[in-house]
């Protein structure tokens, strides 16, 4: 006699049941210490993986911090032709100080000299205008301003000494002549004209006609600068140039020209 078939659906219940019984059985073998075991090792895991991230990222931050975060640079007062040095740290990107600032004198001789013989009015008190001369940033290099054309000057070297110094001494007379114009230029922030104008004292002439060259070359660079500035339409600067030279120079026919001419 032939077997009576079985239908296919009452077979795979059957498996169904067996599989669900021998499961049930394995998850009731899984001790209770087991199951709470592995339910801290996953917030355990995490607090590592932040922990690991915050290290690494202070680590980052440090190495940034120390590469490129070194701000330093150098200031001259150009009241009392002081220089000093400043240095200090930053988040990069951010410019934001984290470190007070470190400052040092390292005056030059030549305006060492200067100040001690009165070659310029030395006001009382510590000096109040700083100008930047360098500014560095990490390795970014070195980036110059304009006060750095006087502070070269301060510190030109010609067979070991001094230049200007050493000039000062030797042409007494004509350094009492271009000195305090130096000043008032580094006052006005006008050091663009000083290489000229050093570069006339230079001439082998006497302080009076030094002094009478000195002037007409002056005259002549504020009338380009406050025209440059009028065609750049930077009237407001333009004005303020022309009041200084005025000042300088009150007499002067073609500075009063200029006035008339920015008052139509």
């Amino acid at each position: 006699m032939a077997a009576p078939d079985i239908p296919r659906s009452t077979v795979d219940s059957r498996l169904l049941f067996e599989t669900s019984r021998k499961l049930a059985v394995v998850s009731s073998s899984v001790s209770p210490s087991a199951k709470a075991s592995a339910a801290t090792r996953g917030p355990k895991l995490r607090k590592w993986v932040v922990v690991v991230g915050a290290i690494l990222s202070s680590l980052l931050i440090f190495v940034a911090v120390r590469l490129q975060g070194h701000v330093t640079g150098r200031e001259l007062s150009p009241t009392h032709f002081h220089v000093r040095t400043f240095s200090f740290y930053e988040i990069p990107l951010l410019h934001i100080q984290i470190t007070p600032i470190k400052r040092a004198g390292v005056t030059p001789k030549t305006a060492t000299y200067i100040r001690q013989k009165s070659l310029i009015p030395n006001p009382k008190g510590d000096p109040k205008t700083w100008h930047l001369v360098t500014l560095s940033r990490g390795v970014s290099g070195t980036t110059p301003a304009d006060a750095k054309l006087l502070h070269d000057q301060l510190t030109l070297k010609v067979d070991g000494g001094d230049f200007w110094r050493q000039w000062s001494i030797d042409h007494p007379q004509r350094a009492k002549k271009l000195w305090p114009v130096i000043q008032r230029l580094a006052e006005r922030e006008l050091y663009i004209l000083m290489p000229g104008l050093m570069e006339l004292a230079l001439i082998d002439q006497t302080p009076a006609k030094f002094s009478e060259q000195a002037d007409l070359w002056l005259r002549e660079e504020y009338i380009k600068l406050v025209n440059d500035m009028r065609e750049a339409n930077r009237e407001e600067l333009a004005g303020q140039l022309l009041e200084e030279a005025l000042t300088d120079f009150p007499d002067d026919v073609e500075l009063a020209k200029l006035r008339s001419s920015e008052s139509r």
